[in-house]
């Protein structure tokens, strides 16, 4: 439920307008993406579940992010895979 989604990330101290794409799933709801402002606000929060620096973690976002497809369609995005597996190379290092 919806605001179920909105609570729990509320409790993990998410403050703020929320990105409708953290609360909303996709269809098949396996989506790899989300949105570079979803990613950013969950930074604080997951830099310190990993154990890493805030600035880190950012530049780690930054190098996930994927532009529009062929420049003009869709909207930048944020691949949550690409950017765990680096995370987690990070830490192994």
């Amino acid at each position: 439920m919806l605001s179920d989604r909105v609570k729990s990330l509320r409790d993990t101290g998410v403050n703020g307008p929320i990105p409708a794409d953290l609360v909303q799933a996709s269809a098949s709801g396996l989506d790899p993406h989300i949105t570079p402002e979803s990613a950013l606000l969950q930074v604080p929060r997951i830099a310190k579940a990993r154990g890493v620096s805030e600035d880190m973690l950012k530049k780690a976002v930054a190098q996930a992010s994927e532009g529009r497809q062929l420049g003009f369609l869709g909207t930048p995005r944020v691949n949550v895979l690409v950017l765990n597996l680096a995370l987690d190379d990070l830490i192994k290092h």
